[in-house]
């Protein structure tokens, strides 16, 4: 009880601070990153403070889920959109079941320019228009990050998101992690291959040639007995999403994770190039629940493979249907960065039921 109190009051907290932060400092000039990266930067300095603790949650031993070999302490992950460690550390106090990596590609890139990150209201829901379009350090620097003793002593799994422009870059990043992978000791890592990214230029990557994807996957496993999630996007047609089901039902310990953001036009939300470089980008939020929940139906009545539900997913209720309707589990975004603390609240509603 007492707990369920505290994170009810740090939700009704975080929610004040996060919009005062971006009244003060994303509205004029309109762009939403100045706003998270202040935040970044004050969530750094709680992660590092004694006043950690009062992000700290037990998760209930009744909400576990096991895929393949990996054990989560809670049917909630984070999506593959941050690769800070404060911001990995804080959803793991307040009780996610695992944590994934933003995706990785082999070279450094910057993304796009900015203003590249907005909020946007879409059929009357709060939502997150981005056009980050993958910004990443590269493999290289991003190698020494993956051992974070701060991360892997909740002995919870780790995905890492791995994009690329084409089989060889995809195969080359997943070569480099896995061999440095092997060096450690911790052992719930697992891969997500990003097959489409709807924040880039032309929304697609490797969903655009599924007998590429096939070879990669076969290929990953011929080397890795890790288990790979494949990613794809609620912009994919049924009929694509059915056909990277039945590739992965053929090949042992993998999962699909039908959730990205949807690719929309910047102007259909009141977005100009004044404030959004792009003509487009990926939204997240809300709206994108109903057609999660429809795609985790269908596939879920074809095919028996592990089902990750990413987008839209924002309560109890959501999280919920979509394990009654075949998920196995929710991957977090919007949640997280708006009101984190929903997190212990949703844990401690699925230990009751």
């Amino acid at each position: 009880m007492l707990n369920k109190l505290r994170a009810r009051i740090l939700s009704l907290q975080f929610r004040f601070i996060r919009r005062t932060v971006i009244i003060l400092i994303a509205k004029i000039p309109k762009d939403l990153e100045r706003a998270i990266v202040f935040g970044d930067a004050l969530n750094h300095l709680l992660m590092i403070s004694p006043f950690k603790q009062l992000f700290k949650f037990s998760i209930p031993k009744n909400i576990q889920v096991k895929i393949h070999d990996l054990t989560f302490d809670s049917p909630i992950i984070s999506a593959s959109f941050k690769d800070d460690v404060s911001s990995l550390l804080q959803w793991q106090l307040i009780g996610i079941g695992g944590i994934t990596y933003k995706t990785v590609l082999k070279e450094p890139s910057k993304g796009n320019l900015r203003p590249r990150i907005q909020e946007v209201s879409y059929g009357g829901d709060y939502g997150i228009l981005n056009s980050l379009g993958l910004p990443t350090k590269g493999v290289s620097k991003f190698l020494p990050k993956i051992d974070n003793k701060k991360l892997t002593k909740f002995n919870r799994p780790i995905g890492i998101s791995i994009g690329g422009n084409s089989y060889e870059e995809y195969y080359s990043v997943f070569c480099e992690i896995e061999s440095h992978l092997n060096s450690l000791n911790f052992s719930q890592f697992f891969y997500e291959v990003n097959i489409s990214c709807p924040n880039t230029d032309d929304g697609k990557c490797l969903s655009d040639d599924l007998e590429t994807l096939k070879k990669l996957i076969l290929n990953f496993r011929d080397t890795s007995s890790r288990v790979i999630v494949v990613k794809v996007s609620p912009d994919s047609p049924d009929e694509e999403v059915l056909r990277v089901c039945e590739i992965l039902s053929n090949i042992s310990k993998t999962v699909i994770n039908v959730g990205n953001s949807k690719y929309i036009k910047a102007n259909t939300v009141g977005l100009t190039s004044k404030n959004f470089s792009k003509e487009g980008g990926g939204l997240s939020g809300k709206s994108l629940y109903k057609n999660t929940l429809r795609t985790v139906k269908m596939i879920s009545s074809k095919y028996d493979i592990p089902i990750i539900a990413t987008g839209g997913v924002s309560s109890y209720e959501n999280v919920n249907e979509l394990l009654k309707n075949g998920a196995s589990l929710t991957g977090m975004a919007t949640l997280l960065v708006s009101d984190p603390f929903q997190i212990p609240l949703i844990n401690y509603r699925l230990s009751d039921d």
